[in-house]
This record gives C-alpha cells, structure tokens and sequence, in this order.
C-alpha cells in the first residue's frame, strides 16, 4: 500500500536548519520545520473555481493531499495570500476539523473566513510589512500587485529552521520591490508564479524577477491545474532563469513531490 502524501511528511526526517517543502499544485505547499511543525499556503484542495467560475477553470490535476489529512499533522498556521478561489479554498476549509490553528491573510480573505464561522481570535489580518508569528514560524506580509482583481493580495516571507522563504502570491512585474527584496533578505527559495494571465509575471518576467532577487534557489507555480488560468513556458522560464540568474538554482516540483531545502 503506497504511503501517503502527508504521512510521508509526518515521518520525515529534517536535520536542524532543513526545511521540507511539498508542492499541492497551483501555489499551494505545505512546509514542514526542522523541529516538526508545519504551515501551510494557498492550498487548493477541491474543484471550487469550476463550482463558481465555470468549465474553462475545470481542475486538470488531481487532489492529492485531502485537507482532512492535513488535520492529522497539526497546523501551526495557514496563509492565503488574496481571496482568489484557487487561493482561498472554502470548501477545504470547511472539510478541517482542527479548531486551534490559525490564519494569516489579508483583511478580504479573514472577512470571508469570518462568514464561514471561523472564529475571529483564529484571524489575524495582514497589510504590506506586517509581521506574525505562530509555533515556531514566523512571517512577514510583502508586496504583491495583484491590481483591482484582489487590491490587498500580499505575498509572504515564511521563516523557520533558519531558513527564509519567499512566496510571492499572485502579481505582475516590479523590479523596484524585488530589488528591495534582495536588500532585504537573504532568501533561500522563492515561489513565483509564471503563468501570465490575469495580471500574474509571464515566464521571462519571472526569470527577470528571479535575477533581481537573487534566491538560492526559485520554484515556479501556477501553471497546468486550471485551463481558463494557465499559462507560462516552463521550458522557457527554465532557459531564461539559466541565463539571467545563473546563480540561482532553479527547481521543478512534481505535485505531491517532497522536497528539502538545506
């Protein structure tokens, strides 16, 4: 019998200053700490956007990770990074039966979590630059332009086990923030969206971004899960990230993949 997903999670095995990072599809990954605790963001677990979009945002890729499972290894925090369906998944949310984690996200999203009964002492709202922290991790809400379609989408800086992650939600372009970025924090992987499409970086803007920040290593996201939201060459952006970021290492996740950052 294979094992699962989150069990294969649960049971490995970080040396201090390790980090695991496994890909659900789309922009969402769970995160485990060195010291056994997990945060999770922008997970999409269900077909919600066919539900309320329609047919041309069918999911492509199967749900791998069940948010009951996710219950069994005890959230210490879940982000959502802006209230767009394949981001902020109620019909997920809902399935949870842990009570006791809590969410970060801008003020639209905990709006909508109020709605769906969560309790506002598990709710905390985030604005550009606002800092949090939650069992052991700590985070820090950035810049993302996500234009009218979510004005107060952030993304985010997630640290634990020494290490420092950048996932920068859905955005466009803009080298003046990702230069600050890189003056700012000394980031061991960034997660970039790639699929060009409803305001999101194309995948040479992705590899620009990747130059100007400067990561150890970048994973791109966004792509293939929904027809009606995927774009993005990711042969192209792997071509070009080699040329302009040469440094950078730059990583493919299959779904479900575990990976460890060092």
């Amino acid at each position: 019998m294979r094992t699962s997903i989150v069990e294969q999670l649960r049971t490995k095995e970080l040396a201090r200053g390790q980090m695991a990072i496994c890909s659900l599809g789309q922009a969402g990954f769970i995160l485990k700490a060195d010291d056994g605790t997990f945060a999770i963001i922008d997970p999409y677990f269900s077909d919600y956007c066919e539900q309320t979009i329609g047919y041309s945002f069918k999911r492509l890729m199967p749900c791998l990770v069940e948010p009951e499972e996710v219950d069994e290894i005890g959230l210490s925090a879940y982000l959502i990074t802006h209230p767009h369906e394949d981001h902020f998944d109620p019909i997920g949310i809902r399935a949870m039966r842990d009570t006791a984690f809590p969410f970060f996200a801008p003020s639209s999203v905990v709006n909508q979590l109020g709605e769906l009964g969560i309790g506002g002492d598990r709710c905390h709202p985030l604005r550009i630059g606002d800092e949090a922290s939650a069992g052991g991790w700590r985070f820090e809400a950035i810049f993302a332009d996500h234009g009218e379609l979510a004005p107060d989408a952030v993304g985010f800086i997630i640290r634990a086990s020494g290490r420092t992650i950048c996932h920068m939600g859905d955005t466009c372009f803009n080298a003046e923030e990702w230069a600050k970025l890189n003056r700012r924090f000394d980031i061991n992987l960034l997660i970039l969206p790639i699929n060009g499409k409803f305001g999101n970086m194309n995948e040479a803007e992705a590899a620009d971004t990747v130059a100007l920040v400067a990561p150890k290593k970048a994973i791109p996201c966004h792509f293939w899960m929904l027809p009606g939201n995927s774009g993005g060459d990711v042969l192209e952006f792997l071509r070009l990230a080699e040329t302009r970021a040469p440094e950078t290492d730059v990583l493919l996740l299959t779904q479900g993949e575990i990976y460890v950052l060092e």
